[in-house]
């Protein structure tokens, strides 16, 4: 039963019982579940999950759009290119280039860098080796996540199923003329849809989220594209390629120029 049909139900008992005698008027009907996940929903984002956790690298492309909220509480929304390039169990390669700036991070097993291409200088600190232990001490180092992170663990469903409260099963639907099986999520602060393909490779085909706890209820989304899981990544991919004369500075310098 969805979160809809179960309140629904509860409002009709109560009209009903209201015309009744006071003690059965005053028995409160039963209390939703803590959490109402479809089991085909879990299925699906669990094959997605041991799908990309297993592959020992791949690399995509994503079209991003997000909301910005003004200080008048009006919505104003931006794009932006993202490509990842992963190989377990150590090396990473983001680019992100977009309306409100551009980054470029790289991850080599034993250190992380982040680079700015608008400023004459970039940061690096040591990393943890493997590359689920980068991903979660990232954002306390940098001050900054590679966007769609979640989807670059080994497990991908423990690092997105740990809040789910509510899950759908929508069907299939097309993203880009592809075919791929609809789940909507439900969280405290946030809902989200994902897409899953239907095809051999459980790759995601798209992505959106409702930050329903914040002001205005921006919205982010993302459409994959380029999934290669036989890139042949060459290891200078995640070494850091900079401009001659570019400086190193500490991490809190880049923070204060974003």
């Amino acid at each position: 039963m969805t979160r809809t049909q179960i309140i629904s139900a509860a409002v009709g008992a109560l009209a009903c019982l209201g015309a009744g005698v006071s003690v059965a008027a005053a028995t409160p009907p039963p209390a939703p579940p803590a959490t109402a996940v479809a089991p085909e929903a879990v299925r699906l984002l669990k094959e997605m999950s041991d799908y990309l956790g297993s592959a020992g690298e791949f690399t995509f492309h994503a079209d991003v759009v997000f909301d910005h909220v003004l200080p008048s509480g009006q919505k104003v929304q931006f794009s932006a290119g993202e490509d990842v390039a992963l190989k377990r169990p150590g090396g990473l390669y983001v680019e992100w280039s977009g309306d409100l700036g551009d980054r470029q991070f790289w991850y080599d097993g034993a250190k992380l860098t982040l680079y700015d291409p608008s400023q004459p200088f970039f940061a690096t600190a040591a990393a943890p080796g493997d590359l689920d232990s980068m991903l979660n001490s990232v954002e306390s180092i940098t001050q900054f996540a590679p966007p769609l992170a979640d989807f670059l663990y080994s497990d991908p469903y423990t690092a997105v199923s740990g809040k789910l409260v509510y899950g759908f099963d929508l069907g299939v639907q097309s993203v880009n003329g592809k075919s791929c099986r609809s789940l909507a999520f439900v969280e405290k602060d946030v809902d989200w849809q994902i897409w899953i393909s239907q095809g051999a490779q459980r790759t995601p085909c798209k992505l959106v989220i409702t930050y329903k706890g914040r002001p205005a209820q921006p919205q982010f989304s993302a459409t994959f594209t380029d999934w290669d899981f036989a890139p042949r990544i060459a290891p200078s991919t995640f070494t850091p390629d900079l401009p001659s004369g570019t400086k190193k500075v500490p991490f809190a310098t880049v923070g204060e120029g974003q």
